[in-house]
């Protein structure tokens, strides 16, 4: 079945190149910045502050928690680790290994004795404070246990090219490389971005990355209106899958254990007639981690979301229900995805409950092989 949105998308990838992508991503968070920069740091224009490099790398000497921070200030969620010494990149880091040390610190929390709620054993308001304020030094001590800021080589550290090795740098490609053959090694879910590199030196050094979402939103962009009004059905997107959610009244414990698990940024959060009410992103790990334990990560996955949002609260930082119905047509599907920056879209019948899910791993994977079965290749 030949599918004219498949056509489209594969029709802009052929017509571009690396080079082109990494333009787009560099204005277009260009543009992001300088509102962040217009609303965050108003108060601050007399203090000096480094212009951000057009490529994030991180360190190897960096504890994780540097790493990641140093991730969430430039708004990406990956990048390459570089070690000095060895002269060379030992893989990627991932905002999200930091989750499992979240968890880790959740779970040491409990064994030193934290409690579920704050004041859930006291009466007095005086009571509640004094037991909150434990509940915070109880934590702040398991994330020092779990040591994801400490600098090696101390006993017991976790590291940034440990987790590294974990995501190991996929196949370098120039900026003059095949779009498509980009395309075909982000098909992998797990291959989340690709880096760019220069050899010209004799040594790759990495110059740029692209990202499955920043593909997706580059593709859209050049995609003409009108060119994929076909419904996801009719295009032959696939989308019927099982979904993965977490109930309203599960802890945020156990979403968060939940996304890691599965290594995605993004679950279902449904009511208990199994309607979409919600869903977490890649934002809330960011979230979670910065607000070091003063939530309780007992409280419901909603309530604890809606805290530490309103807490880390950024302009620019928005959280909208990122689901389309079942007739939705692939145009809408793909300019979602490319709106939000999220990595996924759930899909929903009449009655509001997940059917299906597409990610921008899927959307990839749609054209590059509909599209050329499309077009004769």
């Amino acid at each position: 079945m030949s599918s004219k949105s498949a056509s489209t998308l594969l029709y802009v990838v052929k017509s571009h190149n690396a080079s082109d992508v990494m333009e787009f991503t560099a204005q277009k968070k260009g543009l992001d910045r300088d509102k962040a920069h217009n609303f965050k740091f108003k108060a601050d224009e007399g203090k000096e502050r480094r212009p951000p490099s057009s490529v994030i790398v991180v360190d190897s000497k960096m504890t994780p928690l540097e790493a990641a921070t140093l991730l969430w200030e430039n708004n990406v969620m990956g990048a390459p680790v570089y070690d000095a010494k060895a002269k060379t990149y030992v893989g990627m880091f991932d905002a999200r290994d930091i989750l499992s040390c979240v968890t880790a610190a959740h779970r040491e929390f409990l064994l030193m004795g934290g409690h579920h709620n704050p004041g859930e054993d006291t009466s007095r308001p005086l009571d509640v404070e004094l037991h909150h304020k434990t509940q915070i030094e109880l934590m702040a001590k398991a994330l020092q246990h779990i040591k994801i800021d400490t600098k090696p080589p101390a006993p017991g550290a976790v590291t940034v090219p440990y987790l590294a090795a974990r995501n190991p740098m996929v196949t370098f490609f120039t900026k003059h490389g095949s779009l498509l053959e980009i395309c075909q090694v982000l098909t992998d879910r797990h291959k989340h971005r690709v880096p760019i590199t220069d050899s010209s030196s004799g040594t790759p050094v990495c110059t740029g990355m692209i990202s499955q979402s920043g593909l997706v939103a580059f593709i859209a962009s050049k995609c003409p209106p009108g060119s994929m009004d076909e419904k996801m059905t009719d295009a032959g997107l696939p989308f019927r899958k099982d979904v993965v959610k977490v109930a309203d009244d599960e802890s945020a414990a156990t979403a968060f254990e939940l996304l890691d698990s599965t290594r995605l940024s993004g679950i279902a959060v449904v009511d208990e007639d199994g309607k979409l009410i919600g869903n977490t992103s890649a934002r809330d790990i960011k979230n979670a981690v910065m607000d070091a334990g003063r939530t309780g990560m007992d409280m419901n996955i909603l309530s604890y979301l809606a805290k530490v949002r309103q807490s880390q609260v950024v302009k620019n930082d928005k959280y909208p229900s990122c689901h389309v119905h079942d007739d939705a047509t692939v145009g809408h599907v793909v300019n979602l995805l490319a709106k939000t920056g999220f990595h996924r879209v759930f899909v929903v019948d009449d009655d509001m409950k997940p059917v299906g899910v597409v990610s921008v791993a899927d959307i990839i994977k749609f054209f590059t092989k509909k599209g050329m079965v499309t077009n004769g290749a």
